[in-house]
């Protein structure tokens, strides 16, 4: 966990230096590259050090895997972010009322837009691996999965607190968003479905509607805009900055709780019986799955 916090505290010292740079502060794909690369070798090393030559257990174990259900938990988690953006999109135009314009699209536009894209899409399986992967379940073996939960939701939330434009309305929002992310991981015990909750939505606002992107503007498709005050739909740090974001992530914090689609799968049940002494393999939320060590269960 040391080893993780320094990298956490690192790329957030490096990020508030970063956006003072008048270049780097505009070029969403610079930004967005230079956070990605930051963090993709250390935490993939780390991670891999730690469970492979200290814990001594598949890397599969902590989610990490082609398991048989992989496709289904992304597409649910695309799903669950779709909604999100509908009652965005939906209590937006109601309260305040919703612009949504086509961006003028040349020849320059779509090299740099899909690299966005893939920037966006290295930097979510970042922070999965960062706050979902090993730090998570080591702490939910030490202090149990809600106590561990808040704490790695409340890293998660702090560590956006450096981008352009945040707020501490904004700062709550992306904690509850970590807070999502953790119960669609242990929904799962799988990376997948909050990867896909993760992933669906950032592109959403980002470069397909686009709103800024936790204080991010980047290229895209349309540009969005809520034309409602700055503390309900969320100003210049998106639709993550405001009140409304607030009631988006608490909605889909229960869909992800309620919901009937998503499961451990058979791989994943094996993997926790098998190394129920060292991960978390216990359900704290009264689904059907149980481990058989006894012990592990809440």
């Amino acid at each position: 966990m040391t080893v993780f916090a320094v990298l956490l505290l690192a790329n957030g010292a490096l990020m508030s230096v970063l956006f003072r740079d008048p270049f780097i502060a505009r070029n969403d794909v610079a930004l967005l590259g230079i956070n990605a690369l930051a963090l993709l070798v250390p935490v993939t090393l780390t991670l891999l050090f730690m469970i492979r030559f200290v814990d001594h257990v598949p890397v599969a174990t902590y989610g990490v895997s082609f398991h048989e259900s992989w496709v289904k938990d992304v597409g649910i988690g695309l799903a669950v972010s779709a909604l999100m953006l509908g009652f965005y999109s939906g209590f937006s135009a109601a309260l305040g009322g919703l612009n949504i314009e086509a961006t003028l699209r040349d020849s320059n536009f779509w090299s740099p837009w899909i690299l966005t894209v893939l920037i966006l899409t290295v930097s979510a399986a970042n922070e999965e691996l960062l706050f979902r992967g090993y730090p998570l379940q080591v702490l939910m073996v030490a202090i149990g999965p809600w106590p561990a939960m808040f704490v790695m939701s409340l890293l998660f939330g702090l560590g956006h607190y450096f981008n352009p434009d945040a707020t501490w309305v904004g700062t709550l929002n992306t904690f509850l968003a970590g807070l999502l992310l953790c119960l669609a991981y242990l929904r799962t015990r799988s990376l997948w479905f909050p990867y896909g909750i993760h992933i669906g939505w950032n592109l959403a606002i980002g470069p397909i509607f686009g709103f800024p992107v936790s204080g991010i503007t980047m290229r895209s498709v349309w540009i969005g805009e809520g034309q409602g005050a700055d503390w309900l739909m969320g100003g210049a740090y998106g639709p993550e900055g405001g009140i409304l974001g607030t009631g988006v992530m608490l909605s889909a914090i229960l869909a992800v709780l309620l919901t009937g689609k998503v499961s451990i799968s058979q791989t994943q049940r094996s993997l926790l019986d098998a190394h129920a002494d060292t991960v978390y393999a216990g359900t704290p939320f009264g689904f059907s799955y149980a481990c058989r060590s006894e012990g592990q269960l809440p």
